[in-house]
């Protein structure tokens, strides 16, 4: 139904996103997808990987504050008004979407979307009844 996402809190200095991509690939662990939010202080580093429960544990045990929260993944179309047909449906029953974030399908000619909303279950339920086709953490 939902697709864990690892949220990392990442300093922002020289070098420290290096650091955890470097775990993740020393380990083989897959990024599927990510997305980086920025303050002067720090930043959001938001992954979609193979193996988020061991991704999370070796980011954790190398010191980064770690957290995993879920998502709803949507294969979009490459076709003009994909995306806003997703937004509209959550619109229309009044979700708020508090992040979304792109990345590549691996079927031809359609990526995905990460969505986070204010309500996850009727943000999930709404989607699929539309005919949205909808990931699961096995298509990741």
């Amino acid at each position: 139904m939902f697709v864990k996402q690892i949220s990392v809190f990442v300093e922002n200095k020289p070098g420290q996103l290096g650091k955890i991509t470097k775990i993740l690939a020393e380990e083989k662990i897959d990024i599927r997808a990510f997305s980086v939010a920025d303050t002067v202080e720090f930043g959001i580093l938001r992954l979609i990987v193979k193996e988020p429960d061991r991704a999370a544990e070796l980011l954790r045990n190398a010191g980064f504050t770690a957290q995993m929260n879920e998502v709803i993944v949507a294969v979009m179309k490459d076709k003009l008004g994909a995306f806003d047909e997703i937004v509209m449906q959550l619109a229309s029953k009044n979700i708020d979407v508090q992040y979304v974030y792109s990345f590549i399908g691996e079927v031809a000619a359609t990526g995905r979307v990460a969505i986070r909303t204010d309500n996850m279950n009727e943000a999930f339920e709404t989607l699929e009844k539309s005919g949205i086709t909808l990931s699961t953490q096995e298509d990741i």
